[in-house]
């Protein structure tokens, strides 16, 4: 009998990567020519739910890219891969960009501020890749498919309001400083940590499960897995 797509009932077709490939630098976009692509996590996938959604998976390396928490592989990346792709497809980077703004951050918990760019958020888009990512995890680590309710949380969002003086959003930061301490004595997946890495935590036996997901280092997502099947 063949595999079933990670995300839905239909038939695997094709392997789709955990988060998306387009995340891990090839060794010429590394300082000194790293291998940030050793055994990246795969899983089975219909079209739908792998080819159809490469858009996605550009956007959300934009995102998490040029975030303030991410590292210096990420900013090698926005020099690299993203200067490429912004060459070959100016129209993604125009849209992605418009309607920027200067402001100026200030970091909740430690109160330094930073410059930066405001750009607009496509929260539904950024919503379905880390969903998918969750889903994917999932599939991954536990040999099947979820089919309960789940939520992945963007920490490292903020909540920006009209002033040119912005602070990060402190549910987030409440939010992450739980998850370091529920996280704290928990295994580390993840064969490329500088990209990524993933821990998972079950608290209650096997109907709920939580994951921390990071990426770059400092950007980390905070996945909810509930009200599964018995």
């Amino acid at each position: 009998m063949s595999d079933t797509c990670f995300a839905c009932d239909n038939p695997a077709a094709t392997r789709e990567h955990v988060p998306p490939a387009c995340l891990f630098p090839e060794s010429k976009d590394t300082q000194g020519g790293q291998d940030l692509r050793r055994n990246l996590i795969t899983v089975p996938a219909c079209v739908d739910h792998n080819l159809a959604k490469s858009c996605d998976d550009t956007y959300f390396l934009w995102v998490l890219s040029t975030n303030l928490s991410a590292n210096s592989v990420a900013r090698q990346q926005v020099a690299t891969k993203l200067k490429r792709t912004n060459e070959r497809r100016p129209a993604l980077g125009k849209a992605i960009l418009r309607a920027t703004k200067d402001v100026t951050v200030i970091d909740s918990a430690s109160g330094i501020e930073h410059d930066a760019v405001e750009v607009p958020l496509d929260g539904g888009r950024l919503q379905r890749v880390l969903d998918l990512i969750g889903l994917g995890l999932y599939r991954h680590h536990f040999g099947k498919r979820w089919v309960g309710g789940f939520r992945v949380h963007p920490d490292f969002i903020g909540s920006a309001d009209s002033s040119p003086m912005l602070n990060l959003d402190t549910d987030p930061l409440i939010l992450f400083h739980a998850a370091e301490k529920l996280f704290a004595t928990e295994v580390k997946y993840g064969e490329n940590p500088d990209v990524f890495w993933y821990q998972v935590h079950e608290p209650r036996g096997k109907n709920l499960c939580l994951m921390r997901l990071v990426f770059y280092d400092g950007c980390t997502a905070t996945a909810f897995f509930s009200d599964g099947p018995g």
